[in-house]
């Protein structure tokens, strides 16, 4: 599925989704939560971040699926760590998909695997420091 940005300001996208759905992408003043929203209805979960050193910041809790999954798979992920990328000119770093369950839950789980190796793929996200 594709997903079209149809406004955005400095740290607010809407977006239209390949089936006319409207989503609000919003991320806070310090940076370190971005929120999805369904426009005139529910959140759909939030991105958390922790600004680790200089120019990186770490994805320690990323849920979009707090409306049981019908927004899933559309592309809201990437184009909320896109449009933070280019709000605040950072990449990110993630846990590596070794099977620990880490104390700042930042481990991956269920779909993370997937998404995460592929925002690795396209450069978004820096590959995984081993030893975390």
């Amino acid at each position: 599925m594709s997903l079209q940005v149809i406004s955005s300001n400095e740290l607010t996208q809407r977006c239209r989704l390949s089936d006319g759905r409207l989503v609000d992408i919003e991320i806070d003043d310090t940076g370190l939560e971005i929120t999805v929203t369904a426009v005139n209805g529910a959140k759909l979960g939030s991105i958390e971040l922790q600004d680790t050193e200089p120019g990186h910041y770490y994805l320690t809790w990323m849920y979009l699926d707090q409306d049981g999954g019908a927004f899933r798979r559309c592309g809201i992920g990437r184009q909320a760590l896109k449009f933070h990328h280019e709000s605040f000119g950072c990449l990110f770093t993630a846990a590596p998909n070794d099977g620990r369950q880490r104390e700042d839950s930042s481990h991956l789980t269920g779909d993370a695997r997937g998404f995460i190796q592929k925002m690795r793929d396209e450069g978004l996200v820096l590959p995984a420091d081993p030893y975390l």
